[in-house]
């Protein structure tokens, strides 16, 4: 259905970004806290990181998603400003 806005896939979309990113972060930085692992190699600290950043991409993107303006549903009016009172 083209010109439609799809407001369940970007609530389902808003909703990943936000259980996945926070999920990732959280889990992956008690993992890091517990572990640190301090003489790893460049790559792999880099690698080891990478989760928690992706966290924070989805998270933000999520916030971006979130505050993106909704378009109007083509199949209602445009609103009548100066029939407000109805008659």
């Amino acid at each position: 259905m083209t010109g439609e806005p799809d407001y369940l896939r970007r609530l389902i979309l808003i909703g990943a970004g936000f259980l996945g990113g926070f999920t990732l972060i959280i889990v992956d930085g008690w993992a890091l806290i517990i572990n640190p692992d301090d003489s790893d190699s460049w790559p792999v600290w880099l690698l080891r990181r990478l989760p928690v950043l992706i966290g924070i991409f989805c998270v933000a993107g999520a916030f971006f998603l979130l505050r993106k303006p909704v378009a109007n549903d083509p199949d209602l009016p445009d609103d009548d400003i100066e029939n407000m009172d109805g008659a």
